[in-house]
């Protein structure tokens, strides 16, 4: 038999699981009379529009602490500053003192995250490159 603590902590995590779907199940029922009603004005205005056709906006959100695009800035300013190639923690410290946020565990692993995305998003435009990925990930600028 099992032990009943490792029981009673699977049906707590169950519960809010079941918590959580329910609000999210809430969410979307809300969001699919707006949606209906959208589309009933919508044809109103324009009977020959069809709404199913028109493509959905993936949302996005920016975090807290940097606005449009800015980290992308920000990242690529270390970089710049940097002059050789650079490790990625060394970006997200210089990223944070730029924005003279504290140095906490929690939100470094947040700005590092940001960051890697960003770098990442830039590689593939073209604007930076992994030098090394072992045992930390170098970042320079494509020439």
């Amino acid at each position: 038999m099992a032990e009943p603590h490792v029981i009673s902590g699977l049906k707590a995590k169950r519960a809010r699981i079941a918590g959580e779907i329910i609000k999210a199940q809430e969410i979307v029922a809300r969001r699919t009379k707006e949606l209906l009603a959208i589309d009933a004005v919508l044809l109103l205005f324009s009977p020959d529009c069809d709404p199913d056709m028109i493509a959905p906006i993936r949302p996005t959100s920016h975090g807290l602490f940097f606005q449009y695009r800015e980290l992308g800035r920000l990242c690529l300013s270390a970089r710049r500053k940097g002059g050789k190639p650079v490790t990625l923690e060394w970006i997200a410290a210089v990223v944070m003192a730029a924005k003279g946020l504290p140095d906490d565990k929690r939100l470094r692993k947040h700005v590092l995250d940001a960051a890697r995305q960003s770098l990442m998003r830039m590689e593939r435009k073209g604007l930076v490159r992994r030098v090394m990925n072992e045992p930390d990930t170098w970042w320079e600028l494509a020439r």
